[in-house]
């Protein structure tokens, strides 16, 4: 079993009879890998992205989530690198001088993409959001492909 499989294990089990947490680590993940793959990113930070989608809503809005993560990770045998690259791209906003800023575009990207369908958003929060916060080509293209939007500005026809 490799280490992102495991770690989806132990994820799954922690998330026993919450089908909707399981579920959006998959999406989350999913995305995430895919759009790390397509931009081409080096494996070391597809490592990091992926481990982070997989941990990421267990850490969301909490310090105590993410310590945590942490700690499950480093019991999994991850690397204390590792360990605190997830750690900052789950718990600090984004900073683009941050030497983990393509994880974290790449992180956000993937968790807009499942929590805009999630909560239903309206095609403007949508286009609003790719004119301003998605900077990958692969996060763009996948954004207007399930919404149906275009690359528009606030105010055209949506």
């Amino acid at each position: 079993m490799s280490d992102i499989s495991a770690l989806m294990a132990l994820m799954i089990q922690h998330n026993a009879g919450n089908p909707e947490s399981i579920n959006r680590m998959m999406k989350l993940y999913s995305f995430a890998r895919a759009i790390a793959l397509e931009e081409g990113v080096s494996d070391s930070a597809r490592e990091t992205i992926e481990t982070a989608a997989i941990v990421g809503e267990l850490a969301a809005g909490s310090a105590d989530g993410a310590t945590y993560a942490d700690m499950l990770l480093l019991n999994l045998g991850c690397c204390r690198e590792l360990i605190a690259k997830v750690h900052k791209i789950i718990s600090k906003p984004a900073d683009t001088a941050d030497e983990l800023a393509a994880e974290r575009q790449i992180f956000a990207e993937a968790d807009f993409l499942v929590t805009a369908f999630e909560k239903r958003f309206d095609k403007e929060s949508i286009v609003e959001e790719l004119n301003q916060g998605f900077k990958t080509a692969t996060g763009k293209q996948f954004l207007c492909n399930m919404f149906s939007v275009g690359n528009r500005r606030r105010g055209d026809n949506v």
